[in-house]
């Protein structure tokens, strides 16, 4: 065999390779398998992207759009069950059809804290964009901006990575260990100290509205350790509402913890 039909054969050969691994497979809406060597359109399903050689490398039932704002904006929510807010912020989600992974603070509240800079719950991820509580406006700008559906796709369900329960040998932070009263509504604990003057108005506000509520004084030993745990500070007052945490006090937080939580007004 001649040296140029042995170049001329290998050339072949790589140029094989290249085609393959630009090679698409999908379904389209009337249900034909597609195979292409341009990407799948947005309404694509089942899209497959092959190596050279044929060995897939993404294989899914959500439409190729979708896949891509996923891997170029994965979607984290940080939750508990906090009530109106976590609950809003995981059914717009799921109206939208956004596969996300869900995270509860309370297995690490430290890298919690470490990682959004607060306890305040819910924390959304789209990407880099951080987004504290619960607002749809806020919400649809950056997922839109990520290229995320407005609505679920025809054929598809959104996808949820579930949290991990706490792990045995390391107990969750103190709000997680808190069981709903009998009334249905979460424990209310609330951090003090006898100096601290915005306590007396934060025990007033919850007297007020006829809350019943466990006080714990950071003039022990004990309690200071149990603030720090809960709260990863040492300021005062610190209000618990079940899993909900609200550092320092302002009587619009206070009012929408114990709201969401279904504390009535008075």
């Amino acid at each position: 065999m001649k040296p140029s039909l042995i170049l001329i054969g290998l050339a072949t050969v790589l140029s094989g390779a290249v085609f393959a691994a630009q090679i698409y497979r999908w379904v389209d809406e009337k249900g034909n398998v597609e195979w292409r060597d341009t990407p799948p359109p947005a309404t694509a399903k089942k899209v497959e992207q092959r190596r050279a050689g044929g060995s897939m490398i993404e294989t899914s039932t959500l439409p190729y759009s979708v896949q891509v704002a996923a891997k170029n904006f994965p979607v984290t929510i940080w939750t508990t069950k906090c009530g109106a807010a976590c609950d809003q912020a995981k059914a717009h989600l799921a109206r939208r059809g956004v596969p996300y992974s869900e995270k509860d603070p309370q297995i690490d509240v430290e890298a919690f804290q470490k990682q959004t800079g607060g306890n305040e719950v819910p924390v959304l991820y789209v990407g880099r964009t951080q987004i504290k509580g619960y607002q749809a406006s806020q919400y649809d700008a950056a997922l839109d901006a990520a290229g995320y559906p407005s609505s679920v796709p025809a054929g598809t369900k959104p996808v949820a990575k579930g949290a991990e329960p706490a792990p045995k040998d390391k107990p969750a932070a103190t709000a997680a260990s808190s069981k709903p009263s009998a009334s249905g509504l979460p424990p209310v604990r609330l951090y003090t100290h006898p100096q601290c003057v915005p306590c007396g108005e934060a025990k007033n506000l919850l007297s007020s509205r006829g809350v019943s509520f466990s006080e714990i004084s950071a003039d022990t030993a004990e309690g200071l350790a149990e603030l720090e745990k809960v709260s990863g500070g040492k300021n005062v007052p610190v209000l618990v509402v079940g899993q909900s945490i609200t550092s320092g006090y302002a009587d619009t937080n206070f009012h929408k913890a114990l709201d969401d939580a279904g504390f009535p007004r008075q």
